[in-house]
């Protein structure tokens, strides 16, 4: 019984970092391929009215 509450008291808190971590981490990643793809297509707008 001791090692489940230990396990509660240090596994989940970490599981749940690990969790957040890697939300931030997609979210980060997904922000620079939208912002090469915005770059990608402004430059085929402004080839297309030059």
């Amino acid at each position: 019984m001791n090692s489940i509450t230990r396990f509660s008291a240090i596994g989940i808190p970490a599981i749940i970092g690990m969790g957040i971590a890697w939300v931030g981490n997609r979210i980060i990643k997904n922000e620079k391929g939208l912002r090469d793809r915005e770059l990608e297509l402004k430059l085929q707008l402004n080839n297309k009215f030059d």
